[in-house]
């Protein structure tokens, strides 16, 4: 008995991979390493094939969950969602940022006077079988704008004094149709 405890560990540990966190799946981003134990990808199911959009606007990969109205329903998985149910991975990432040589007069929430200087961006999206870590497509593309932003959030140990035009989901959203959509 105790073998076959030990065998069964063993198989389980050897058995489909998943990931344990949403994090996990910076690997199929970045490595093209996917879990054996996730969805297998197949184009000719007329389904939707959930995906989930891992974002890295350039220091670190997160989850984004784009607002409710951006993708249909079901396009892709939400923060309370398993990540193990996804067939794909959406990997947006920033590679690039140059400064427009704008200077926006903003202000802090308090109501001092705040200096932001803006920068076009590039970035690479693609659409990776989840399971596989095979790439379906890659698409370089820049995001351009002189404007001043309205607002602007930061997070710790951001420069709130930059602002960097971001690729928003009409930017993206016909790529990665024909993958994810019936």
């Amino acid at each position: 008995m105790g073998t076959g405890t030990s065998s069964s560990k063993g198989s389980s540990a050897d058995g489909p991979e998943v990931p344990d966190s949403i994090l996990d799946l910076e690997r199929v981003c970045t490595d093209g390493l996917g879990f054996s134990g996730m969805p297998a990808y197949d184009r000719t199911k007329k389904t939707v094939h959930p995906g989930i959009l891992m974002n890295n606007p350039g220091d670190s990969w997160s989850q984004f969950e784009p607002p409710a109205g951006d993708f249909p329903k079901g396009w892709f998985l939400g923060y309370s969602d398993k990540p193990a149910a996804a067939e794909l991975v959406v990997c947006l990432e920033r590679t690039k940022a140059t400064a427009t040589g704008k200077v926006c007069d903003m202000e802090t929430e308090d109501g001092k006077p705040l200096k932001i200087s803006t920068y076009n961006t590039s970035y690479q999206l693609k659409v990776v079988e989840a399971r596989t870590g095979k790439s379906l497509h890659e698409y370089n593309g820049e995001v351009k704008s002189d404007e001043c932003p309205v607002y602007v959030y930061t997070s710790a140990g951001e420069d709130k004094n930059k602002y960097y035009n971001e690729v928003r989901p009409k930017d993206y959203r016909k790529r990665v149709q024909p993958f994810i959509a019936p």
